[in-house]
């Protein structure tokens, strides 16, 4: 397994990762009522989408490049 194949599966990690707490955010907003959401934490699950998705997508890129 070269480095470049390591980077591309740590980008793939790292899209999954985004992808979840995507998923784990519209699942939240349609399950729970506005004031339910105030409760909740959810910056978490914004942070963890945004690094995942942007550190995933450009690790990936390397792999194609």
């Amino acid at each position: 397994m070269e480095f470049v194949d390591l980077i591309f599966v740590v980008g793939l990690f790292l899209l999954g990762v985004g992808l979840y707490s995507a998923f784990s955010l519209l699942r939240l907003s349609i399950t729970k009522t506005k004031e339910e959401l105030k409760d909740t934490n959810v910056a978490n699950l914004w942070v963890l989408f945004t690094v995942g998705l942007l550190l995933g997508i450009g690790l990936v890129y390397f792999w194609f490049d």
